[in-house]
């Protein structure tokens, strides 16, 4: 007769096989174990409640680590203490591309990304809870503020939080100096609504609006006759305007016939010009042909020579006028019908 089997061993060897699984899954299915970490220690100002172990690191909204231990280091010397946050950060969330080429290695960059701005700030992370976690982000134009008190990791200098900021500017308010001038203003009001004079102005004011109403009803009652005139008057200045076009377009016809005429006549007047400029042009240089023969037969002691002066000075006159007479027939050729008007 075969031996019955052991319940109780094969139950024991069954839960033992299920715990190995459980925690082969935890870790090797997490990866924690073989995942390579960089720590870096925050010193931030003011209190760190609600942050906790295992609180997300986060590079604008991506999680790039955890908060790994969070110290209260007291310094005996002079008694100051610090509370120092140490993270890790995963440096396969990070990506530095150099010249084409991927280098994972922005560790090594911390200094100059510091340089440039990197800071950690709290954030909340739940307003129902309380709880915190840490905003890693570029601040250029922020101070850096290194403690330089751990020589184990690297710090990044951090800067206050949105809340912290707020608390600070409300300590700077005079509390007491705003209660007294509410107070002030609350009196002012109070004795501003029991003034007797408020109801009766009240009463003249509502008596206002109703006339106001009255006179829209009666100035809304002449609108309606007004707009009818209006439109009748439209009507009749729009049958004026189609009775003038009627009788403009007959005028337009004869305006252009006279324009015509006036340039044939222009043309007329242009054509006799011509011949006259030339005929004066002619005198011009026949008059001062006469004026070089005079002045070689007459000798400067002659005794004649002051009445040849004379002379060439009063022809020199009339080829002036002559010179005046041409310019202007040539800017005013209608003069030889309508007569010199003026300049």
């Amino acid at each position: 007769m075969a031996k019955q089997a052991n319940r109780k061993m094969i139950g024991g060897f069954v839960v033992i096989a299920i715990g190995i699984m459980a925690a082969s899954v935890v870790i090797f299915g997490s990866g924690d174990l073989f995942k390579e970490t960089r720590k870096h220690v925050l010193y931030f100002e003011g209190s760190v409640k609600g942050l906790n172990i295992g609180s997300p690191v986060l590079y604008r909204g991506v999680q790039v680590g955890a908060v790994k231990n969070i110290i209260i280091r007291s310094y005996v010397k002079d008694l100051k203490s610090y509370i120092p946050v140490i993270i890790e950060v995963y440096p396969d969330k990070f990506e530095v591309i150099t010249h084409g080429k991927d280098m994972r290695a922005p560790h090594e960059r911390i200094p100059k990304l510091i340089e440039i701005g990197l800071r950690a700030q709290l954030v909340t992370q739940s307003l129902i809870t309380g709880q915190l976690l840490i905003e890693l982000d570029m601040h250029p134009g922020t101070p850096i503020v290194l403690k330089n008190l751990d020589e184990e990791y690297s710090e990044i200098p951090t800067i206050p939080s949105t809340l912290a900021r707020l608390g600070k500017t409300l300590q700077k308010l005079d509390l007491k100096e705003i209660s007294a001038r509410l107070i002030s203003i609350l009196a002012s009001v109070d004795r501003i609504l029991k003034n007797p004079n408020i109801e009766a102005s009240l009463h003249e004011l509502k008596g206002a609006l109703g006339d106001a109403r009255g006179l829209v009803q009666n100035v809304n009652g002449k609108v309606d006759p007004l707009a009818e005139n209006l439109n009748s008057t439209l009507t009749d200045t729009r049958g004026l305007v189609n009775h003038l076009d009627q009788e403009v377009k007959p005028l337009t016809g004869q305006a252009k016939s006279t324009l015509d005429d006036i340039g044939k006549l222009a043309r007329d007047v242009d054509g006799k010009v011509d011949p006259l400029s030339r005929s004066v042009t002619q005198a011009l240089k026949s008059v001062d042909s006469a004026f070089k023969s005079i002045d070689g037969l007459v000798g400067e002691r002659s005794p004649t020579r002051a009445d040849l002066d004379n002379t060439l000075n009063e022809l020199a006159g009339a080829a002036r006028s002559l010179r005046i007479l041409a310019d202007y027939l040539e800017r005013h050729p209608d003069a030889l019908i309508k007569g010199k008007t003026g300049y």
